[in-house]
């Protein structure tokens, strides 16, 4: 959203959206001054970016043929309506005036012989006038190099934090996004576990926790241990915490090989929390060799799903296919 309300501010016309939305929304108003009871409701979400983008842009004068003259916020008190919504009466201005209208030869020249315009409220305008660039108006992003863009507003207004070394475990060309997801919350301890002894739904009777789900409990290492018989899947015995450091470590970067390697953790993952809930909502189950086969299925079909180009990086796969147990899927996609 903030890219279109950008693209609102800087009055690019040749956007079909936005001369649509100058034609049809604002008419003789500015997005500083719509209302926001008279529009529909993305509109209104757009709308409320605007005092949190403000801050962050720089309006450069040139000619004042742009700008307007009460309606933009090019002063650093705002727009002058919203201030002094008199004003435009008083100056025997006109409301819609162009800031070109007190603009002579690159030199601000205001009708300061009006009536009531030693003010203080004019006053106040007058003392502050920002500089004259010359050429056209110009409206800049402060930030990255005056460059706006989605990655930069997110970067000044979301909370800062530690960098995290287990992202990558969640991307790549293999990736399912249901499997990333509970991958996700598991890695964040968010899954609704239910850390209570009489409450653990597989076999062991032991408390309902992240550690004990992946991959403590009996019956998750033999889910564990059958996909490890079928592909060979190199993932340690250690608490959960630990293996996931040890995976973002080994298993990191965007090599083809390392993707295939994550792509097995995210669905026995989810497979895993998909027996939990099975379990526990519908009183059935089923067993860890049938669960092994699920998700040794999940990625051959992913892999198949992905058109891969002859490389180095898919020769490695091919490698890595081998030691998989995908070694025919792999070689059939080489050819």
């Amino acid at each position: 959203m903030s890219k279109h309300l950008w693209d609102v501010i800087r009055g690019n016309r040749s956007s079909i959206w936005v001369e649509w939305i100058y034609r049809t929304r604002l008419r003789d108003r500015t997005v500083w001054t719509v209302s926001e009871t008279m529009v529909f409701w993305g509109w209104k979400k757009l709308l409320k970016l605007q005092s949190l983008l403000l801050p962050h842009i720089r309006f450069l004068v040139g000619d004042g043929m742009t700008f307007s003259l009460w309606k933009d916020p090019w002063h650093k008190l705002g727009p002058l309506v919203h201030l002094f919504p008199r004003r435009p009466n008083l100056t025997r201005m006109d409301v819609v005036a162009p800031l070109a209208s007190v603009i002579i030869n690159g030199q601000w020249v205001w009708p300061v012989q009006g009536y009531r315009c030693n003010s203080i409220e004019f006053l106040q305008i007058l003392h502050s006038l920002p500089t004259i660039h010359g050429g056209v108006d110009r409206v800049e992003w402060k930030h990255n190099g005056g460059t706006f863009s989605t990655a930069s507003v997110y970067d000044h207004f979301r909370t800062p934090g530690p960098k995290i070394g287990w992202s990558s475990l969640l991307s790549g060309v293999f990736k399912i996004p249901r499997n990333s997801f509970i991958l996700w919350l598991a890695i964040l301890g968010k899954l609704s576990t239910l850390d209570k002894p009489w409450l653990s739904h597989l076999v062991d009777g032991l408390p309902e926790t992240h550690d004990h789900l992946f991959f403590e409990c009996t019956y998750a290492r033999q889910c564990l241990a059958s996909i490890r018989r079928q592909t060979r899947f190199p993932w340690p015995y250690h608490d959960w915490r630990r293996n996931i450091l040890w995976a973002s470590r080994a298993w990191r970067g965007k090599h083809i090989v390392h993707s295939a390697l994550r792509a097995p953790l995210a669905s026995i993952t989810y497979h895993i929390w998909q027996e939990r809930n099975r379990r526990r909502f519908q009183g059935a189950e089923q067993e860890a060799s049938i669960l092994g086969s699920l998700v040794v299925e999940d990625i051959r079909q992913r892999i198949i799903s992905v058109q891969l180009k002859p490389s180095a990086s898919t020769f490695g796969l091919y490698h890595c296919g081998e030691s998989l147990g995908l070694s025919r899927v792999v070689r059939s996609l080489m050819l």
